[in-house]
């Protein structure tokens, strides 16, 4: 019988969806069954495979209506290399729709990401500033992550911006900044006009309303009961996070409050392991901080419409490899060019 694929959680035993991630990720440690099955219900979208209604293999999103990140592919390893995984992705990215769509994988399934369009990326950052818990253990001895403050070759070294940016007058000084985590605080107006200047672009407001109201975690910063900071999390409630709307008011920035908003926004979900996707032109201030990270096996779904400096600032080479990538045993050769 032909694989079947489900776009919902009807009826999936989540003992064996748990059974399928400890073999398709060996090493690697899981939560509950019962928190797994609460991430699942809580994703954006998620598709599961079935052989004869046996339930082989899966993967699920979380996001809101601009971004998302995928999580949790995962096949029996009886049914791999079979086109299954490449299908259960392409069902899932066909249901995100227009997002922008994110995601890290395993050094051994970099080349699968780039057969199906993905494009490998610099800008993808891990946070790590609190307790270091299994998950990014585990990430670490098998490649997932690079060096504190690591530098691509070439590394686009200014702002990059859509638009010519209008010169600001900083407030200089000490000054007294009040957080908040309850985003009834600021009107959507104001975190509209907030993203519209720290991005340099139009907001629509009723988009940032949507993205906003789809979030679980936030925080915000005041001077003065003006709103000059804020960031927000899209997460499954048990492990992931999506960190998104990194934002200060320019003629605030260099007050340390963008670094502080992550940190106690982290600090809400201790324990999940946060996803960044910055802009290039901000490398540099999360290349500076001995909270972040960046993933070496991160990768993109993008539009293609981007000026090609732009384009340029984001992607890495098609086909880029480190000198000490995933080495395929069998062919005896990296699966692609080596550049460092």
């Amino acid at each position: 019988m032909p694989i079947v694929y489900k776009r919902d959680n009807k009826n999936v035993d989540f003992n064996i969806v748990l059974d399928i991630l400890k073999k398709a990720f060996n090493g690697r440690s899981f939560d509950s069954v019962d928190l797994i099955e609460k991430a699942f219900l809580n994703s954006l979208k998620v598709v599961y495979a079935y052989d004869d209604n046996k339930l082989i293999g899966f993967a699920r999103a979380i996001g809101d209506s601009t971004w998302a990140s995928i999580y949790n592919v995962a096949l029996l390893p009886s049914y791999q290399g079979k086109g299954i995984g490449k299908a259960i992705i392409r069902d899932l990215v066909e249901q995100l729709g227009k997002r922008h769509i994110f995601t890290f994988t395993h050094p051994k399934t970099v080349s699968l990401y780039e057969r199906m369009g993905f494009r490998r990326t610099k800008m993808a950052y891990k946070y790590v500033g609190i307790n270091i818990d299994e998950v990014s253990k585990w990430q670490e001895e098998r490649g997932f992550l690079l060096p504190f403050g690591y530098k691509f070759e070439n590394e686009y070294n200014k702002k990059v911006s859509f638009h010519e940016k209008k010169n600001v007058e900083k407030v200089e000084g000490n000054i007294n900044i009040r957080y908040s985590s309850n985003l009834s605080d600021a009107s959507f107006e104001e975190i509209n006009d907030l993203l519209s200047d720290a991005f340099n672009e139009k907001r629509d407001i009723e988009k940032t309303k949507e993205d906003f109201l789809a979030s679980q975690n936030f925080e915000l910063a005041f001077h003065n009961d003006k709103l000059v900071g804020i960031a927000r999390l899209v997460t499954d409630g048990v492990r992931e996070a999506l960190l998104l709307n990194v934002a200060t008011l320019t003629s605030y920035q260099g007050h340390g409050i963008a670094l502080e908003i992550i940190n106690r926004l982290a600090k809400q979900v201790e324990g999940f392991d946060i996803f960044l996707h910055a802009h290039p032109g901000s490398y540099s201030f999360y290349n500076s901080k001995d909270v972040f990270r960046r993933y070496r096996t991160a990768f993109a779904l993008e539009p293609n419409n981007f000026p090609s400096e732009i384009e340029e600032a984001f992607f890495l080479p098609e086909g880029y490899r480190f000198s000490n990538e995933f080495y395929d045993e069998e062919m005896k050769y990296f699966k692609g060019k080596i550049y460092d």
